[in-house]
């Protein structure tokens, strides 16, 4: 039967993503979805069939497209304060919101896990986690594998103001919550946009944790990418959107491939200008955006920063993949990946233009890693999709 879910997002694309295209099917299923979102976000949420409820973030200089070149552990750990406090405004914008018209189930993000689990408890209603990372239980936990990454030790003043908050919010709202079941990516129940056998310790997750693989709109998956006339091998390369303010990096992109048997795409998103990166050879080309799924069906190599969105893409159309992780969580990603034999480590510091083409090569001939890769979109299929999230969220209705 049909139900009201509401969902509860941050404004960043590799989170949005996925959830929009469960939205969509959703929507196509029946269901009335009200999604709380940024004016951004709001014509795609439309576009989805949803409701679009907008609200100010707190998160937009920390998820501007094209903000930073890297992530440093300090700005990490106190991003985990300011995400707590946009849960908190998402609880009371909620309870506003919904006062005469609770919904049936809570569909959140990770990131504003603490809401979607408050609101769980106040409204008495099923919440489910929508995990664009990998998921966490007694056996592995993701928050953990990214602060060993990181570095960031359990001491540091932002742990400590981040849990004194997350104590003070339990307090407010009555919840029977600790501080740390608040904060951690770890859901009693979650859709997470991998297979499982891309997940660590994959078999010891159960039937609360759905894996559904990479989750794509109907849109998104009908793109088209025309073919170079040159005739050449195509590589992609994208640091995806948050990361891409590194003109000099891409430059050294466009020196890699310079007169190469190579047709090089290269995404900089908003973070640099194309501009930027001078006369272009022949073989190469420079866009802001691009039609990613459409253009890694007809890639050799994808050289990717590692979200999970993308590296997912690059395993659903069977693109051997380049890793070149930028932040603690895409280096915990790219290790796994490397880790299955999927795909081939570039870290960030060792990246030169001779490096980049000499991984590019490596991995283009690499019978292991394209063998392995070649499975993946079965596994895919047979994940389930958009679809398969709707059926897990419908059956708790």
């Amino acid at each position: 039967m049909p139900g009201h879910i509401v969902i509860l997002n941050i404004p960043a694309q590799g989170h949005m993503h996925p959830a929009l295209s469960v939205t969509e099917e959703l929507v196509r299923r029946g269901n009335r979805v009200s999604f709380l979102t940024t004016e951004s976000f709001a014509p795609a949420v439309r576009a989805a069939g949803a409701t679009a409820l907008t609200y100010d973030t707190l998160l937009t200089d920390v998820l501007g497209p094209g903000r930073y070149r890297t992530l440093s552990p300090d700005m990490l750990a106190w991003s985990a304060v300011l995400f707590l406090q946009e849960s908190a405004k998402l609880v009371t914008l909620a309870r506003q919101l919904f006062a005469d018209d609770v919904p049936d189930l809570i569909f959140y993000d990770m990131i504003t896990g603490p809401a979607g689990r408050a609101l769980e408890q106040l409204w008495d209603r099923p919440a489910v986690q929508s995990t664009p990372s990998m998921a966490s239980n007694d056996h592995y936990s993701q928050v953990l594998a990214v602060a060993e990454q990181s570095g960031v030790p359990f001491e540091h003043p932002a742990v400590v103001e981040l849990l004194s908050r997350a104590k003070q919010l339990a307090s407010d709202l009555g919840l029977d919550a600790t501080p740390e079941y608040l904060v951690d990516w770890r859901a009693d129940r979650s859709v997470v946009y991998a297979p499982r056998e891309f997940q660590p310790a994959g078999d010891t997750f159960g039937e609360e944790t759905t894996f559904v693989g990479s989750c794509h709109s109907t849109a998104y998956t009908k793109g088209v990418w025309e073919d170079a006339e040159d005739g050449l091998p195509l590589v992609v390369l994208s640091m995806g959107t948050l990361y891409n303010h590194q003109p000099e990096f891409f430059r050294t992109c466009v020196r890699a491939f310079e007169g190469q048997p190579w047709h090089a795409v290269i995404t900089v998103g908003h973070g640099t200008d194309p501009g930027e990166l001078g006369p272009l050879p022949p073989n190469v080309e420079v866009h802001q955006w691009i039609p990613q799924l459409a253009a890694l069906r007809k890639a050799a190599v994808f050289v990717t920063g590692a979200g999970l969105g993308s590296l997912m893409d690059a395993l659903y159309t069977g693109t051997p993949p380049v890793v070149i992780p930028q932040v603690p969580e895409t280096r915990v990603l790219s290790n796994r990946a490397v880790e299955l034999g999927l795909a081939t480590l570039l870290p960030p510091a060792e990246v030169t233009a001779g490096t980049l083409l000499a991984a590019v090569e490596r991995t283009a001939a690499d019978e292991g890693i394209r063998e392995r890769v070649g499975r993946m979109p079965e596994l895919m299929q047979r994940a389930g999709g958009p679809v398969r999230a709707a059926e897990a969220l419908e059956a708790l209705l």
